[in-house]
């Protein structure tokens, strides 16, 4: 009985220090009705309690130019990307079961570092299945922060993660896109187990960061009132130039989370 009771402690340690890494490509485009924007690099490293993921991020680009990129939408619009696509850290992911947290951080006018409860999506199992690359993936579906997404998942890795910060289904996310794919997350490959030594970290900041710690209400606000006086400076010139008063921007056209 001792050696039966050892036997199911060393396999349920072994289960917990199990990890694996999947890597991703992701576009994210705002407002252009497509997937037309900057397509990066990514990778989620997980095991069973928590998950860390990261794009943007210098070190996964070696390969593509910074300066500028021009893109066009199923829209007509045309985006141009200058300055830098990726910094050292990257945007980053880092969910803990245990906790009930999750903890990201952002390019905005900087770096951001948000701390917030997992959002929980509440998510619609269907039918429909797929092969993707050799693992069959399972379809749902559900709202996250003003936006309808898809998403594929596997059973054959029974683990709630999935790439940046869609998570909650009984499967390893694969896929994922909202309606208009302007988030649109694609798999590449998944090692699981591996041996691969990419850390399961929390979310890495500068040192010399001095504003800590935000909070999910403080990042709303913060894109609200990015927004208005976006608005208001688009107004002021409309009156100099004595023309037509702009429209004022959809939420959901300018950012990625519109909290609708």
């Amino acid at each position: 009985m001792k050696h039966f009771i050892l036997l199911l402690f060393f396999f349920s340690c072994n289960l917990q220090a199990q990890k694996g890494i999947a890597y991703y490509g992701q576009i994210k485009s705002p407002g252009m009705r497509s997937a037309a924007g900057p397509d990066l690099n990514s990778y989620l490293v997980f095991n069973q309690n928590k998950s860390y993921y990261v794009t943007a991020k210098d070190s996964l680009e070696k390969a593509i130019p910074k300066s500028q990129g021009v893109f066009k939408g199923d829209n007509g619009q045309q985006a141009v990307y200058n300055g830098d696509k990726t910094y050292r850290y990257g945007e980053q992911v880092y969910y803990n079961r245990d906790k009930d947290s999750v903890w990201w951080s952002q390019r905005f006018r900087g770096n951001i570092y948000i701390a917030e409860k997992k959002p929980t999506i509440d998510w619609q199992l269907k039918k429909e299945t797929k092969k993707i690359g050799n693992l069959v993936a399972h379809k749902a579906t559900g709202k996250f922060r003003g936006r309808e997404y898809t998403a594929w998942y596997t059973l054959e890795i029974p683990l709630p993660y999935g790439p940046w910060k869609l998570q909650g289904l009984p499967g390893l996310i694969l896929e994922a896109y909202d309606e208009k794919k302007e988030m649109y997350l694609y798999f590449k490959n998944v090692e699981y187990p591996t041996n691969n030594k990419a850390k399961i970290s929390q979310v890495k900041r500068p040192e010399q960061d001095p504003r800590g710690w935000q909070s999910i209400e403080e990042y709303e606000d913060m894109l609200r009132k990015s927004l208005t006086k976006a608005y208001n400076g688009m107004v002021l010139r409309a009156e100099k130039n004595r023309s037509e008063k702009p429209e004022k921007p959809v939420f959901s056209e300018i950012y990625i989370e519109s909290f609708e």
